[in-house]
């Protein structure tokens, strides 16, 4: 068989009873539970489609989806399907069609091997991609979309174990020492390509994910991402299209950041600044604050910050 099955369902109890299909029931599938009218989706996988579509049908988040696509393959495996699935969310992100429900795991966005990744990363993913486009819910292709920003920055690219390691570590310290006085810097340095502006993406999504989540110790924290470039922030507040807790007004060059904290006598609770080493090098007289150089201009987000996380080299 060795072939890609692809099933449009109705997003409600009686058609998807009736799935017949041991590869669609019984084994690892992806799914998309989707709406056309209000573009919004939720993109999952699980070993036993039933019994998760009914965890879903009692979620009243999921409850104005009206469609779900179950796509399955007799070869298939957990790794392959959360492969596949973290793909898709990728895709989907530099789409930039569709807002997504999906929030960070972070113990699972860890890039790891496994046994033909590349038949399923590469064939089976883009048989996948094909049919989404031709039922027209992807549009662009996959090679112009793997050279858009937005997708190079998604926030759910696969991390290496360093990479992992450094993106826990900071937000643990920040969840034990969250409500204590004081200024905290951390720097991320790495040469030009090692991945550090990825880090900050995954990194900035989780801590939103966090803050919206109210058992979280990081629950209602303000929080920023800092960039000095405009074509930066306009791909980065794309991406914030694209997911729930993400917030076009999060994401600030670093003066216009400054002047919105002293305007309204607030603190932000954790700031991001992507590209550190980048920030001004001469007066910047248009956002009325006039810092010569990135040192002193670090020093005044640090001071309007709990927390200040900086990537450089």
């Amino acid at each position: 068989m060795n072939e890609l099955i692809f099933e449009k369902r109705k997003f409600n109890y009686s058609s998807l009873n009736q799935i017949k299909s041991v590869y669609l029931n019984d084994y690892p599938i992806v799914y998309i539970l989707y709406n056309k009218k209000r573009p919004t989706a939720y993109i999952g996988q699980t070993v036993h489609a039933t019994r998760r579509m009914k965890d879903h049908f009692s979620n009243p988040k999921r409850s104005f989806y009206d469609d779900t696509i179950l796509i399955g393959h007799e070869e298939f495996n957990q790794s392959a399907t959360y492969n596949i699935e973290t793909n898709l969310i990728n895709y989907f992100i530099a789409d930039n069609h569709y807002k997504l429900q999906n929030v960070s795991q972070t113990v699972k966005n860890q890039m790891h091997n496994y046994y033909q990744k590349e038949y399923y990363n590469e064939k089976v993913f883009n048989k996948v991609w094909e049919r989404l486009q031709q039922e027209k819910i992807a549009f662009d292709t996959i090679e112009n979309l793997k050279n858009k920003d937005i997708f190079k920055l998604s926030p759910y690219k696969a991390l290496s174990e360093k990479q992992l390691e450094i993106k826990n570590k900071i937000i643990d310290f920040c969840k034990e020492n969250i409500n204590k006085a004081g200024h905290h810097v951390f720097l991320i340095e790495g040469d030009a390509g090692t991945g550090k502006s990825v880090l900050l993406s995954s990194l900035f999504n989780t801590i939103q994910d966090y803050a919206n989540d109210k058992s979280s110790k990081l629950a209602d924290t303000n929080n920023y991402l800092l960039v000095n470039h405009g074509e930066m922030i306009k791909t980065y507040q794309s991406i914030a299209f694209s997911l729930p807790n993400l917030k076009k007004k999060n994401f600030l060059k670093p003066t216009p950041f400054i002047n919105q904290m002293d305007k309204t006598s607030n603190t932000a609770d954790i700031v991001l600044v992507d590209e550190a080493h980048l920030l001004l090098s001469k007066e910047d007289s248009y956002n009325n604050f006039l810092i010569i150089n990135s040192k002193k201009l670090l020093k005044e987000v640090k001071y309007r910050s709990s927390f200040s996380i900086q990537s450089k080299f």
